[in-house]
């Protein structure tokens, strides 16, 4: 029997277990790259900054990003391993995303665009993409879906968009105003051309010259309120009043009590052509034989009810417009008498009413309009 038999054996069973050894060390060591390469993996998608999800040929999730369990308000225990459209009772089952699925996976990404209202987390814009990609090593085809959450911009683009539409409407309605406005006073200038026998041109340019200020006053604080809507009225007949005085410059002091009342412009135009009217024949007429330097001037506008009650009135002598009509067979056929009963009872469809004490006390009720189209006034309206 050869002695040397069994040192044979013995070698080649150390050879064995060496090459186990060392298969067993590689293939730990590969499981570990693999588990390091993984964890890489892992890292870089929990890295990406939209929501990122990864999946094998069947749709199945093999991995998502936290920036997609933290939008979705998802865990990882109804995610993974589960279809994506069937997982968490059909979170993502709608048509947007069945579409995208559909759609042939390439290296270029397919994007979709969706709007919708998400259980547990509301209404959202998204902007969804998926695009597909080979390991070549193992011949295996996954997918990566990226959905970003746009909401902000989208809303952000929404409010830019309305505002440009409301810049846009408010530029065509500031020419429509300008027209009915100079429509306006091409009335009271065709009208007052009537009355060149009877008054100076001296006078008939300084009235002119009032009303177009009390228009302009509208549309000076219309371009600083900057709004589609109503205005604050307070501005305009503030910025009326210091006109008139310094046109005047009579030393009669005007005191304005106004509550923040807001009106459209065709009726905060036809408001301060009235006040014209009476402020100014206030200034011409009442303190002709008015005696020290007390002369005021009381201007009282206030909102009862959804209506504007303006009240005028002075410490004058009693005279001008109006004063006739304090008697029923009165007879005022005045230009600013015309002026103010069409203005208030035709174009505000108000009430005027006209009293005495000491001097003359003007009291003007109308509605307050929701409507911005109120039509421009005509010569033949304000001659009615």
């Amino acid at each position: 029997m050869d002695d040397t038999a069994p040192n044979k054996y013995d070698e080649d069973v150390m050879r064995i277990i060496n090459q186990l050894k060392t298969e067993i060390i590689e293939r730990k060591w590969a499981e570990k790259k693999s588990r390091d390469a993984l964890d890489y993996a892992e890292s870089i998608i929990d890295s990406v900054k939209h929501p990122l999800v990864v999946l094998d040929e069947t749709k199945k999730v093999i991995s998502a990003n936290l920036a997609f369990y933290d939008l979705f308000n998802l865990t990882p225990g109804v995610v993974l391993g589960q279809n994506f459209l069937t997982m968490a009772d059909g979170f993502f089952d709608f048509d947007e995303m069945k579409q995208l699925f559909e759609k042939k996976q390439s290296s270029e990404p397919q994007v979709v665009d969706i709007y919708r209202n998400f259980n547990l987390i509301g209404r959202k814009y998204l902007k969804a993409a998926i695009q597909g990609l080979q390991y070549n090593v193992k011949h295996l085809r996954f997918s990566f879906l990226t959905i970003e959450d746009i909401t902000e911009q989208k809303i952000a683009e929404m409010k830019l968009r309305k505002a440009l539409e409301d810049k846009s409407i408010l530029i065509r309605e500031v020419h429509h105003r300008v027209k009915n406005n100079l429509q306006i006073l091409s009335s009271l200038l065709s009208l007052q051309i009537t009355t060149l026998n009877d008054e100076s041109p001296m006078q008939v340019l300084e009235e002119a010259q009032t009303r177009i200020m009390a228009i302009a006053a509208v549309h000076e604080s219309l371009s600083d309120n900057g709004q589609l809507g109503k205005i604050p009225i307070g501005e305009p007949i503030r910025r009326l009043i210091e006109g008139l005085d310094a046109l005047y410059d009579d030393n009669v002091q005007v005191i304005l009590t106004i509550d923040p009342i807001h009106l459209t412009i065709n009726q905060a135009t036809l408001l301060c052509l009235v006040l014209n009217e009476i402020v100014s024949n206030s200034h011409k007429h009442s303190f002709i034989d008015h005696k020290g330097d007390d002369k005021r001037i009381f201007i009282e506008i206030k909102e009862e009810k959804n209506n504007v009650i303006l009240s005028i009135s002075d410490n004058g002598s009693g005279f001008g417009i109006g004063k006739d009509r304090l008697n029923s067979e009165g007879s005022d056929h005045s230009l600013g008498f015309i002026l103010i009963k069409n203005l208030v009872e035709q174009q505000l469809r108000g009430q005027w009413n006209v009293k005495q004490f000491g001097g003359l006390i003007h009291e003007i009720r109308f509605h307050i309009e929701e409507d911005q189209t109120i039509p421009p006034v005509s010569v033949e309206e304000l001659n009615s």
